[in-house]
């Protein structure tokens, strides 16, 4: 009986195929039910049986209609342009007859495509094959599940928002049934004057594709920090800056045996990180969108790397105002003195050495030296430079490929201060800088009317993120003279 089923189960399978691609009607689908039932006299099919049957061939009705719809749609379209070639812009009267002709045949068209769609709904409702041992083949429709959005490319996606634009612009309603899932319905399609606050949303898998090549930039620093992704808008922290040796915080004492326990406790303040709202808006031609591969590899390449931009500079030296404290603004960092008659735009040997005494080891251990491209030759001067001694300081392998110095990987950054300013070296260990990032990673839009009359569609991404030190100020050592922090830098020599 199992083996018998499963032949059935394969049966169904290759019927419904072959009513999908010949285009079978619902009743074609009940025909080929009965050569089942006179192919198994012993099955009794239900009548959800046969819904299940009659949906796919009103699958297929629905596509048919639709496709007749576009291609009406195609000829309206042809008549606008044909009239704004002209100098006056106007359609002539054999035109608007054949327009109104157009948009009469296309309401009739809605009118069928909604009585279809609202019988294959309720087909939908019951459609599923029950099994005489009690299995069940179920048939759902997992567009709204497929975080592609049934769209095989990005590019054929930014397509498909394309042709939607043109509809909605002349009034007509967007026949794209991927985007109309998508979108769950939007309702204020057609305000050619709406801007980027109205849009479609961009498929999961889509957006994720971008987040993570954001993300994975060769000098993206949110990777490198203490990061949180979050489900809301804010996240509180405990901040312990006690250490073992201060006046307040857990302590540890020897006891004698019999001895009065002492008392330690935590000290905790509490600190607040608020995400912050950071956009990319890409306007792209419609030529751009028509060539579907290179609209996905463009997009794909231009909005990480804006996005790694914007947020690099503001983890680098934002002011915290609707954008992360940088680091370089945190209070925190600690800046080295220039050495006694020390040259201008120079970087010496003991300027490095101080710069590591100014770390905890473990702060030390996680750290990387930050600097500018023009910094390079100095240090490749500490390198090949005549003291014999200069050549274990910095070798110019290894590393983000920029080589190591004094056993830390050496970070390039464009944020960098040029040569000879404050910041133009720096010792960063990004650990010790906290971020919160949204939890669902990027968020993904299209606004078609924005610049519309430029024959532009905007493509706009939206990053929330926001960052701050772990520490509200320097550490004071256990023994010496000088403080500790995760932030050093060099001072100004010019």
């Amino acid at each position: 009986m199992k083996s018998m089923n499963r032949l059935f189960i394969g049966v169904l399978a290759l019927l419904a195929t072959a009513i999908a691609v010949t285009g079978c009607s619902p009743v074609d689908a009940g025909e080929a039910a009965n050569m089942l039932t006179s192919l198994w006299p012993h099955v009794d099919l239900s009548s959800s049986q046969l819904l299940g049957f009659a949906a796919v061939g009103s699958i297929k009705q629905l596509a048919a209609l639709r496709g007749k719809r576009e291609g009406l749609v195609s000829e309206m379209q042809a008549l606008l342009a044909a009239a704004d070639g002209r100098g006056d812009g106007l359609m002539t009267d054999a035109e608007r007859v054949q327009f109104d002709e157009l948009e009469a045949k296309i309401k009739g068209l809605d009118g069928d495509i909604t009585r279809v769609q609202s019988a294959l709904d309720t087909q939908r409702s019951g459609s599923s094959v029950t099994i005489p041992d009690g299995s069940k083949l179920s048939v759902e429709d997992n567009l709204a599940k497929d975080p592609k959005g049934g769209f095989n490319t990005f590019g054929e996606y930014a397509s498909a928002v394309r042709q939607v634009a043109l509809a909605s612009a002349g009034g007509h309603q967007a026949g794209d049934p991927r985007i109309l899932v998508l979108n769950a319905g939007p309702t204020n399609m057609a305000g050619e004057a709406s801007g980027d606050s109205l849009g479609i949303l961009i498929p999961p898998e889509f957006s994720q594709a971008i987040f993570k090549a954001s993300t994975d930039e060769l000098d993206a620093l949110l990777p490198l920090t203490d990061n949180i992704p979050v489900d809301g808008n804010s996240m509180t922290f405990p901040v312990d800056e006690s250490t073992p040796w201060g006046q307040s915080g857990v302590k540890a004492y020897w006891q004698n045996e019999g001895g009065k326990d002492k008392d330690s406790a935590p000290s905790l303040d509490p600190a607040t990180l608020r995400l912050n709202k950071l956009t990319a808006l890409i306007p792209v031609t419609e030529e751009l969108v028509e060539d579907s591969p290179a609209l996905g590899a463009y997009l794909n390449s231009k909005t990480p790397e804006a996005i790694t931009w914007k947020t690099n500079e503001a983890l680098w030296g934002g002011d915290g105002v609707g954008k992360p404290r940088g680091y370089s603004n945190s209070g925190v960092v600690i800046t080295v003195a220039k050495e006694l008659n020390q040259g201008a735009a120079t970087i010496l040997r003991l300027n490095v050495s101080k710069m590591r005494a100014r770390m905890t080891p473990a702060q030390y251990r996680r750290a990387i030296w930050m600097v500018n491209a023009d910094a390079l030759p100095q240090l490749d001067e500490l390198a090949y430079g005549q003291q014999s001694t200069n050549s274990a300081i910095y070798n110019p392998e290894g590393g983000f490929g920029f080589g190591v110095l004094l056993g830390r990987p050496v970070m390039v950054s464009p944020h960098s201060a040029t040569l000879g300013e404050k910041f133009d070296i720096s010792l960063v260990d990004w650990k010790s800088y906290r971020t919160i990032t949204k939890a669902r990673g990027i968020e993904t839009a299209t606004s078609m009317h924005l610049w519309f009359d430029l024959g532009l569609v905007a493509f706009r991404a939206q990053f929330r993120v926001a960052g701050q030190s772990a520490l509200t100020k320097p550490i004071t050592p256990n023994n010496g003279a000088n403080t500790q922090s995760p932030f050093v830098t060099l001072a100004a020599r010019t």
